[in-house]
């Protein structure tokens, strides 16, 4: 469970273990649940989608007939790895983004259907990709049995992304000074997620360093671009960063930031235990990243607040914290819920030694709305 941590520039309320779960809980949990992975994973989409509309960072270009497409070598590794390695091949590295590569056999409608896929889809696409590539590679002459042979073990996997084909060394890039993972195991928010986040786990064909704390993370711009107003902004052709091979962040930990990089890719809908989350949503705020920003606040609801279900003695204290940090960060659908739940309960924490410790401002807010409440009664 996600707590703040000491010494953080987060506000620390010092908690005892988690509340006793519900019957309520247990009904609300789930459907809160699968609210934040829907709208996480339909974001997820929406920016991948954009940024393949709106071309930004791309490196690779198709020739399809008459018509263009410009993409990304990495999406296209991470989601389509046979298409991957049958198009471009050994040279992906030495093409660069003003030579088209041709393919054949597909129409331009069919082929634009197919990035589309490729960048929004949130199932697995293997289906999709197998239809491609028989079109490209059985007309001009392969056989249906060396076809076959072209995805062994793949067609009901969902993890051969990456794993299939052995990684070229000139777009694997693999140092012992830089971090990527720090063995999380958090839930993606569709197989979208899944793949991207083998990107950066793995990690494949960066194209940028950032460093925080002395240490080095791997990522792409593209990715960075779309995800991120912060980070498209810096890397836009504005900033000095831009034109740099790499970019130094201030003000959050390399700890922070792997959780940022792993919901950048991957849309996770945790937090590592022991993470300072009233820290992920500062960051998250200051980053652009609306998603992780509802991460966060699901898990302070669920984890400091037991989605205000009736109060046990061990989430009094919790939901006073939750109530600070809200107010701290400017979280005011949070903070009024907050409020709302500790007014309604106003007994309970009146003799809590710690809603004497919240600050003087948060009291007199409390005690307001609790004469606001009794007046409209009266």
């Amino acid at each position: 469970m996600a707590r703040c941590g000491e010494g953080s520039s987060a506000p620390v309320v010092l908690l005892g273990s988690t509340g006793v779960c519900s019957k309520g809980l247990q009904r609300k949990g789930p459907c809160e649940r699968r609210r934040l992975k829907a709208t996480v994973s339909e974001q997820l989409s929406q920016d991948l989608l954009r940024l393949l509309r709106e071309e930004f960072h791309t490196d690779v270009t198709f020739s399809v007939g008459c018509t263009l497409f410009k993409a990304h070598k990495a999406v296209l590794l991470a989601r389509v790895p046979d298409f991957y390695f049958h198009t471009l091949g050994q040279t992906s590295n030495s093409l660069t983004n003003q030579e088209p590569v041709a393919v054949e056999n597909v129409e331009a409608l069919e082929f634009r259907t197919f990035l589309q896929i490729i960048y929004s889809s949130n199932r697995n696409i293997k289906n999709y990709e197998e239809e491609i590539l028989r079109k490209k590679i059985v007309e001009t002459g392969i056989s249906q049995k060396q076809l076959d042979i072209s995805f062994p073990q793949c067609k009901n996997s969902s993890d051969c992304s990456l794993q299939k084909h052995e990684i070229p060394e000139d777009i694997s890039d693999r140092d012992d000074d830089f971090i990527s993972n720090d063995n999380y195991d958090l839930e993606p928010a569709s197989e979208l997620g899944e793949d991207l986040l083998k990107l950066y786990v793995k990690p494949c064909c960066p194209d940028i360093d950032i460093f925080v704390d002395g240490k080095r993370f791997k990522a792409h711009r593209a990715i960075l671009s779309a995800r991120s107003s912060y980070f498209a902004a810096m890397l836009s052709g504005c900033w000095a960063e831009s034109s740099q091979e790499y970019i130094t962040l201030q003000g959050i930990s390399h700890v922070e930031l792997n959780v940022m990089m792993h919901f950048i890719y991957g849309g996770t809908l945790d937090i590592p235990d022991k993470t300072n989350v009233g820290q992920i949503l500062n960051m998250a705020d200051m980053y652009g990243l609306e998603g992780l920003k509802e991460v966060a606040i699901y898990i302070l609801r669920r984890d400091y607040c037991n989605f205000f279900q009736k109060p046990v003695p061990r989430t009094l204290t919790s939901v006073l914290e939750c109530l600070i940090i809200a107010h701290s960060i400017g979280v005011e659908s949070l903070f009024a819920d907050c409020m709302k739940w500790i007014v309604k309960h106003f007994a309970r924490f009146w003799s809590e030694r710690s809603f004497a410790n919240i600050p003087p401002e948060i009291q007199k807010s409390c005690l307001n709305m609790l004469i606001q409440s009794l007046v409209s009664i009266t």
